[in-house]
């Protein structure tokens, strides 16, 4: 390899690593945020738990998240959404909070289907034997479910990961950004990007690693 390669390398890896920990970062917020959000969503939604008068609110919510780019509603709650209300966020505290609300829309649909997949059958017979419909639904419910959705959750914590990219609009100093900075001074977007490329698929396949995990312990 060549010698003035390796040194761009040597020199922009620090940079890059400290824009890929914040990717992670603000993604896994994200993801745990919406995770623990959008389950509350999903199972108040869901066909046998569902509550008639909090139902359009939840579609509601679904239907405009997911029906509008995460560009736009990022620039919404950062730029649209302080003005309005005569309050500041940080950049990041956008992001953040950007990612979480998209996040728990894509979430509570998953949820809501893992939960709708388990046969409705197993809910009467639970019932039969004495389970309480909580009960029914906290250890015969729910622990199908959450098999059945580990896959598609940790399918959008990677989704979530590579469309953290975006927040680089609004100056959070996330791998891509910091990647733009470093081409912008050493003029050499084909090494940067690649090994920026490399970070990206690294953090993924980390992603795809611990599905793999789980869905073991799941069994």
């Amino acid at each position: 390899m060549d010698l003035g390669l390796i040194e761009l390398y040597k020199s922009a890896f620090p940079l890059l690593l400290k824009g890929a920990s914040i990717t992670v970062w603000v993604s896994a917020i994200g993801i745990f945020s919406g995770s623990f959000v959008g389950s509350i969503f999903g199972i108040l939604d869901c066909n046998k738990l569902r509550t008639p008068f909090l139902a359009p609110f939840f579609r509601i919510y679904v239907t405009i998240f997911r029906g509008t780019p995460l560009f736009v509603q990022l620039l919404i709650i950062y730029f649209a959404l302080p003005d309005a209300l005569g309050i500041e966020l940080s950049p990041i505290s956008a992001g953040i909070i950007t990612l979480g609300l998209n996040s728990t829309a894509y979430l509570a649909e998953i949820i809501r289907a893992g939960i709708n997949a388990v046969d409705s059958g197993q809910w009467d017979a639970s019932y039969i034997l004495g389970y309480s419909k909580f009960n029914t639904f906290r250890y015969i419910i729910m622990p199908q479910a959450f098999k059945n959705v580990i896959p598609a959750i940790t399918n959008e914590f990677a989704t979530l990961i590579k469309e953290s990219s975006i927040l680089m609009v609004i100056g959070v100093p996330e791998l891509v950004k910091n990647s733009r900075d470093i081409v912008a001074h050493n003029l050499k977007p084909m090494e940067i990007y690649l090994l920026t490329a490399v970070f990206y698929l690294i953090m993924t396949y980390a992603v795809a690693f611990l599905a793999k995990f789980f869905e073991g312990k799941a069994k």
